[in-house]
């Protein structure tokens, strides 16, 4: 993913980005977040990656379209981050994902806890983007979140 988002970000700030570009407040939240559980609780990782990578995959095609058409952008220039060209089918990848998470030795506390971080890393990610776009960028990760959430059984659809 490092490589795709570095792609990105040479599109829209130009190669300089890395001596220009500053992360922002929320953004260096997340990151020590993420680096206070790698070294205290490694196993929280694994709600990154459940809310970030499989949120990403899940929700890429549809915000890297959005993306394409709200910001006129041709040739796929400026989505990388949202193209995942390694995997062939997301529903294969997923599935197996869950098994492999289903594998772990995990207590009931740790599944908790795991959880409970999925959740944060998705409330620091709201902040994240209502910090660079407000409430518009903050309803479309709501949607693509919940969707994903529905998708894979975390979460029944009701109907009134």
């Amino acid at each position: 993913r490092v490589d795709a988002l570095a792609e990105d970000m040479e599109f829209f700030y130009g190669p300089g980005w890395k001596d220009n570009i500053r992360p922002s407040r929320e953004a260096k939240i997340y990151a020590d977040r993420v680096r206070e559980i790698a070294e205290h609780n490694p196993k929280l990782l694994i709600g990154h990656q459940y809310t970030r990578y499989l949120g990403d995959l899940f929700g890429g095609q549809m915000m890297g379209s959005m993306a394409s058409k709200s910001l006129e952008l041709g040739d796929g220039k400026g989505t990388a981050f949202y193209k995942f060209d390694d995997i062939d089918d997301t529903t294969d990848f997923i599935t197996m994902w869950y098994t492999k998470l289903n594998d772990l030795d995990l207590t009931d506390e740790e599944k908790e806890d795991i959880i409970d971080e999925a959740n944060l890393v998705f409330d620091l990610n709201v902040k994240i983007l209502e910090e660079l776009d407000g409430s518009a960028m903050k309803a479309v990760w709501t949607l693509a979140w919940e969707t994903f959430r529905e998708k894979i059984g975390l979460v029944k659809t009701t109907v009134n």
